[in-house]
């Protein structure tokens, strides 16, 4: 089998329209929110989310339009809320105070699947769309520092390692720059366990630039 893949593997590069598109990504993004001043709570805090992904996608172009995919990428996401939130257990009649939330999530997708190209390498702009089988991973840990009468405590939930299987979806486009060099915008969506439901839920969208070999 090693050897019909390796012969295979030969007689593809030798195509004419053979070649490898290289695609590396990066995105940061920081929003934030914050609390509404009453004279009764004149510092309020806010929210911050920070968000950095890295993605890798490396497409085979075994016929002029048609590639073989393979790609990863990696995402984190931190939530530091501290808007102060009183609580109080209605069991108990006891008040405490959630004076500060800080979550992180990281997912982690592999994916292998079809491009399809609708224009020409040489195009100034080539569009793409790629369909594919993808393992999805998903972890996380939230600490929350609460306060119960002037006594300060942190309290740790961990999200344990959740591993699904999945399919995606990407669409790019490609705005050629040099005869070798390109920079690439793309939007891609995962739908964990398969479930079409969910695509507007993972959306990710980066810029990066591409390299044709």
């Amino acid at each position: 089998m090693k050897v019909i893949l390796f012969l295979l593997l030969v007689g593809l590069t030798g195509h004419a329209y053979s070649y490898v598109d290289l695609n590396l990504s990066y995105t940061y993004s920081v929003r934030r929110i914050d609390g509404v001043e009453t004279p009764s709570n004149p510092e309020p805090g806010g929210a911050q989310t920070t968000t950095t992904g890295y993605s890798i996608n490396w497409a085979w172009f075994m016929w002029e339009y048609t590639a073989l995919e393979l790609n990863w990428s990696a995402t984190t996401q931190r939530l530091v809320d501290d808007r102060a939130i009183t609580v109080t257990d209605s069991a108990t009649s006891t008040s405490y105070t959630i004076e500060e939330q800080d979550s992180t999530v990281v997912t982690e997708v592999s994916g292998v699947g079809i491009r399809q190209a609708f224009a020409s390498r040489k195009a100034t702009i080539v569009p793409s769309l790629a369909i594919g089988y993808a393992q999805y991973t998903t972890s996380g840990l939230t600490k929350f520092r609460i306060n119960v009468n002037g006594t300060r405590f942190v309290s740790e939930n961990a999200q344990e390692k959740e591993v699904f299987s999945s399919s995606y979806a990407s669409f790019s486009l490609r705005f050629r720059m040099t005869q070798l060099m390109s920079l690439t915008l793309a939007a891609k969506t995962i739908m964990p366990e398969f479930d079409t439901s969910q695509a507007d839920n993972n959306v990710t969208y980066s810029a990066g630039f591409s390299w044709i070999f």
